[in-house]
């Protein structure tokens, strides 16, 4: 795969992940009571700051990792 296909394929996933992963987050909080979207949107909004920060962690990790030179021998 080339550098870019495979750039635009990692940029698309973490995408989709980080906007599955908070919609699903967010539904599960709603739904067992935490917070209610009746009374204002600060749950959905820390809820998204937190979900921000928690994957956008793991996708720079995540590219570290990919984009890390092959040791010698290896």
């Amino acid at each position: 795969m080339t550098g870019n296909l495979a750039a635009i394929g990692f940029m698309v996933s973490w995408v989709l992940g980080w906007g599955i992963g908070g919609s699903l987050i967010d539904a599960g909080l709603i739904q067992a009571g935490v917070y209610s979207l009746e009374t204002g949107q600060l749950g959905t909004a820390t809820t998204f700051a937190a979900w921000t920060l928690a994957w956008g962690g793991f996708g720079w990790w995540l590219y570290g990792r990919f984009t890390r030179p092959n040791p010698p021998g290896a």
